[in-house]
């Protein structure tokens, strides 16, 4: 269950990083998402195949974004390193990340997202076939969705 999980939240953050490549927004817009997304997270919530998983699994999880990259950690283990592209002209936005070292290395995964504020929202499937075009999870699917808060300075 464990291996499982650091599979999953390792997954996650390839989810919600940010990236500076021009989509269908226009590149302008694109760099305006991305700076939303800089900083450290913590995982809020986190839900996968419409089962919520217990907050001390991954309590000592963050997620840090510096421009077009993130970085998952478990405490002070690196666990896994991408990028990502963001299409914001899309409703819900979508997300394209890719696994670039550790867990997952080479995986593409298609998400959406939403982010308001300190709130990050993000859904995707983590057989990287299917966008999820909501924010929810069913019983048995493969779609996770995680709520990430910005970490106080």
């Amino acid at each position: 269950m464990r291996s499982a999980l650091v599979t999953l939240l390792c997954a996650v953050g390839l989810v919600v990083s940010g990236g500076a490549s021009t989509l269908a927004g226009g590149k302008a817009d694109v760099e305006t998402e991305v700076k939303k997304f800089q900083g450290v997270w913590t995982v809020e919530s986190l839900e996968s195949g419409g089962k919520k998983v217990p907050t001390d699994l991954f309590k000592d999880m963050t997620l840090t974004y510096e421009g077009d990259k993130y970085t998952v950690k478990n405490g002070k283990d690196v666990i896994q390193v991408g990028t990502q592209k963001l299409d914001p002209s899309k409703s819900p936005k979508t997300l394209d990340g890719k696994i670039t070292e550790g867990l997952g290395k080479g995986s593409v995964m298609p998400g959406i997202y939403e982010i308001d504020g300190d709130t990050l929202k993000v859904c995707f499937d983590e057989e990287g076939k299917n966008r999820p075009t909501e924010f929810k999870t069913a019983d048995g699917s493969k779609t996770t969705l995680v709520v990430y808060r910005r970490a106080k300075k």
